[in-house]
């Protein structure tokens, strides 16, 4: 998920800071936990704590999907109507959805552009713009709420565009986000009973220790803080230029670079 801003107030083009620091953190804590495991040690403890507790089921939590099932559910007997396969019809509905994508962070931008001033624009920037902690903790809330990071950092996409927040502030927002989305695989983990309860805790548990300790380690140290930005800001130089880097990037993080590790990690063994 890409962002937008640069440290100064000026609007700039988008950054995807957000994948950067992923990157970084993978590059950093994958090598430590093949050959220490030290984050399954951490769910495994962790997780001890957990058994025993009652079920949360996170169906009554999730109040996105209800939103989203209807509108859905009518374009699929929709297309049924029309004759259109499986999947020819999943392809439809891919191909509407990152179109609807584009269109509703597009018309958000347009619509905050106009309603981020006064109040609405004290409270925002008092959450988010204040600085680093109030950052993630305001994307960690936001994000518990519609267990979606890529939903949470969309809503910032627009205010950075428009100059509302500049990428220094938009950052730890982001981080926030990466923290907040655990809470859909612990609530999923915490309604699993029998033998199986403590592997599933486990697996959430890392998950939430992985992104945990990114935000502490490389956010916390400010050598290590810059880095996703200054790549984020090379990229975004590279775009500006030329439309094709963007692709490449693409290609290459999210299709290349994983196809090629899972390959290896199949020849190792592992």
């Amino acid at each position: 998920m890409c962002v937008e801003g640069r440290s100064s107030d000026a609007p700039s083009p988008p950054r995807p800071v957000h994948d950067f620091f992923n990157l970084f953190s993978i590059v950093i804590f994958l090598p430590l936990e093949i050959m220490f495991g030290f984050l399954q040690k951490i769910g495994e403890y962790l997780a001890g704590f957990m058994l025993g507790g009652d079920s949360m089921s996170m169906k009554g939590f999730n109040f996105i999907k209800p939103l989203v099932k209807p509108p859905v559910a009518m374009l699929k007997d929709t297309f049924a109507g029309l004759g259109l396969s499986e999947t020819v019809a999943g392809i439809v509905l891919i191909v509407l959805g990152i179109a609807m994508i584009f269109f509703v962070i597009t018309y958000i931008g347009k619509l905050l552009k106009v309603l981020m001033v006064g109040r609405a624009k004290e409270i925002l920037h008092s959450a988010v713009g204040r600085g680093p902690l109030s950052g993630i903790f305001s994307g960690t809330a936001v994000t518990v709420l519609v267990q979606s990071s890529s939903t949470t950092t969309s809503l910032v996409v627009p205010l950075a565009g428009t100059g509302v927040f500049s990428l220094k502030q938009v950052y730890p927002f982001t981080l926030g986000a990466n923290i907040g989305t655990c809470i859909t695989a612990l609530l999923a983990a915490t309604a699993i009973s029998g033998a199986n309860a403590v592997f599933a805790l486990q697996v959430a548990l890392v998950h939430l220790s992985y992104n945990v300790l990114g935000v502490v380690v490389i956010y916390g140290l400010p050598f290590l803080r810059v880095i996703p930005m200054r790549a984020a800001e090379g990229l975004a130089a590279l775009a500006a230029r030329r439309k094709l880097y963007v692709a490449l990037y693409i290609l290459l993080v999210f299709f290349l670079i994983p196809a090629v590790l899972i390959g290896v990690s199949q020849s190792m063994g592992w």
